[in-house]
């Protein structure tokens, strides 16, 4: 099965290289989708506006957030 090769930070488009950077200070590491999205850098700044939209600027408080990720997660049987 073809996968599409996750693209490195150096080959990525210097706008959406502040999105490794940013991943690496939270989690210690780039989450997977971001260099696979970073070879379309206006799908990569709206997925990462969408999160944040979400995430962050949401109105639903912080711990029914959470309970809503643990619940989708068990859902789909993903480990959360």
């Amino acid at each position: 099965m073809d996968r599409i090769r996750p693209l490195p930070r150096d080959e990525a488009h210097p706008d959406v290289q502040r999105y490794y950077d940013a991943e690496v200070k939270t989690f210690g590491f780039v989450l997977n989708p971001t260099p696979v999205q970073a070879y379309r850098p206006p799908i990569l700044i709206a997925a990462k506006a969408l999160r944040r939209s979400v995430g962050v600027d949401a109105v639903l408080p912080t711990t029914l957030r959470a309970l809503i990720c643990v619940r989708v997660a068990a859902t789909i049987g993903c480990m959360f």
